[in-house]
């Protein structure tokens, strides 16, 4: 039984990346993140923007003082500076940067909001723990940023291959989950370039799961037969979905809870990049990343592309449309009584 994709006729096309948005805390840790943004926009001739996102307060020195200068202006002067500085460290040439800027005001909404207006297909942001705005980036800004992002984002995590050689993918086989899969396939072929990239395409089969397809069942199922139909439609999903992606591309069932199983994956099998939707299994949810999604983003050793449905739907519609994402097989697996 072939996946159907409900939205289908909704899909935008994956357009040619032109700009990378950047989010910046200025520090020399934040390097590591302008150097990936800057390496994609490269390989896929595109540009970038940065911008960095800060909250400040006003504050007026008092007239007395003799100064009666706003404190807040003299801050985002010094931060312009900073990111002119940057700029220059970091080696990026005039031809290749899309704008600069230094905006006061909450992180995620300037981040996404910017990333509109300038067209960006993908942010790129840091996740590192360090650095004065690091809580933020890697706490409530970055989950915020991927609950509001029309576009993908990438968590840089460390040093970035550009392109990635080892990319896992993990799927649940539902219809958001082959969209984001698509998404995340183009942008990798337009950054690869002919270059060789292997894709490990994995999909988790938990207990519930398993007892969930035993119930259903006339005559009930064993878990060896419920991970081999899993298997199957696995590599129906990877067929159906991987389009002209030119990739090396392997499969595999995960027994157990795919967060962890995911995370458990990446030790014996390291990658360069996880690309992963952040769609829950219930359907789309703004209030609230998925919960693989969200333990991958802050526990994978390397670098994640995250990819919401709005990435892959015309501007608008995803938050009127809810989906059946129950993977096939369970279905299947009731029809048939295996």
């Amino acid at each position: 039984m072939a996946i159907q994709n409900t939205l289908s006729t909704l899909m935008r096309p994956h357009r040619p990346l032109t700009v990378v948005l950047i989010g910046t805390s200025l520090d020399e840790e934040s390097d590591t993140v302008v150097r990936a943004g800057l390496a994609i926009a490269r390989a896929a001739g595109a540009r970038v923007h940065l911008v960095h996102a800060v909250r400040i307060e006003p504050i007026l020195v008092h007239a007395e003082a003799g100064m009666g200068r706003d404190l807040a202006q003299e801050q985002i002067a010094w931060r312009e500076k900073e990111l002119r500085r940057q700029v220059e460290r970091v080696g990026i040439a005039a031809s290749e940067l899309a704008g600069c800027a230094v905006l006061a005001g909450a992180p995620h909404r300037l981040l996404t909001d910017t990333a509109g207006t300038v067209g960006a297909g993908l942010i790129a942001i840091g996740t590192t723990r360090s650095g004065p705005l690091a809580a933020e980036l890697m706490g409530s800004t970055a989950d915020r940023v991927l609950r509001k992002a029309s576009c993908p984002v990438l968590l840089v995590r460390g040093e970035l291959a550009v392109p990635p050689r080892r990319v896992l993918a993990p799927v649940d086989l539902g219809s958001l989950s082959g969209d984001a899969f698509r998404c995340g396939l183009s942008l990798l072929t337009q950054i690869a370039k002919g270059e060789e990239v292997a894709v490990r395409v994995v999909h988790a089969v938990s207990f519930l799961d398993t007892l969930a397809v035993h119930h259903q069942t006339p005559g009930g199922i064993s878990a060896e037969q419920v991970e081999r139909l899993a298997a199957e439609e696995l590599r129906r999903f990877v067929l159906e979905n991987r389009a002209e992606a030119p990739f090396r591309m392997d499969s595999a069932v995960l027994a157990g809870e795919a967060r962890f199983e995911i995370l458990h994956d990446l030790e014996g099998n390291p990658a360069d990049l996880v690309v992963l939707g952040t769609h829950g299994r219930g359907g789309l949810d703004r209030m609230m990343l998925g919960s693989v999604a969200s333990t991958v983003a802050r526990k994978a050793p390397c670098s994640v592309l995250l990819i919401a449905p709005e990435a892959t739907l015309e501007q608008g519609i995803a938050d009127a449309v809810t989906v059946q994402t129950e993977p096939a097989w369970h279905r299947e697996a009731a029809a048939v009584g295996v």
